[in-house]
């Protein structure tokens, strides 16, 4: 078995279970093998990420996890409301409501809140990278040119050119499915009752 995690080590080879537990003892004790200055500056740094809402990696997730219980509970929720956040402005329809998508999730964000600060940092990181994203600035501005471009779609539609011939089989690209081919491919069946 090979162990290899996102660590700049080579990956170490294990054949046994007395292996694989000295390997799991080593590596717990690795973490609290650090000094107290080094557990500060690392837990320090963490702190800066999150303040400039900026995605913690799986490894700082599981040494806070690990170390600070309390602040992993935290990044955890910050994370995820920045996670959904992003999900949503996905979808928007008009740069209008991307946008109120980002102001609903600022205004939703309590006060009295002790990650406010790490919250408000992600969601700010959300929108500017929606700010750039060459899809925002694709959308409409608002939702009445979003019903606008509707309206000017629902009149184009593609349409094969009619055949000359007048054979008889027409068919209407719009209505086709693979799934209604197969069916009238089928044999029918008549049960008498």
């Amino acid at each position: 078995m090979v162990i290899s995690l996102n660590t700049q080590k080579e990956p170490e080879k294990i054949t046994s279970t007395k292996e694989l537990a000295e390997y799991i003892r080593k590596s717990v004790m690795e973490d609290n093998e650090l000094s107290d200055e080094e557990k500060a500056g690392k837990e320090a740094g963490i702190l800066n990420k999150l303040k400039f809402g900026k995605k913690l990696t799986p490894e700082e997730l599981r040494y806070l996890q690990k170390v600070n219980p309390i602040m992993y509970a935290q990044a955890m929720r910050v994370q995820a409301m920045a996670k959904a956040v992003e999900e949503q402005v996905k979808h928007a329809r008009s740069k209008e409501e991307a946008n109120q998508i980002v102001s609903n999730a600022m205004s939703s964000i309590s006060k009295e809140n002790s990650a406010r600060e790490y919250m408000v940092a992600a969601i700010d990181r959300v929108s500017s990278e929606m700010h750039k994203s060459p899809g925002y600035n694709r959308l409409p501005n608002t939702d009445a040119d979003v019903q606008k471009a509707k309206g000017k779609k629902s009149d184009i539609s593609f349409k094969e050119p009619e055949d000359d011939e007048g054979d008889g089989d027409s068919f209407d690209l719009n209505s086709w499915s693979p799934l209604q081919e197969l069916m009238d491919e089928m044999p029918k069946f008549d049960a008498g009752a």
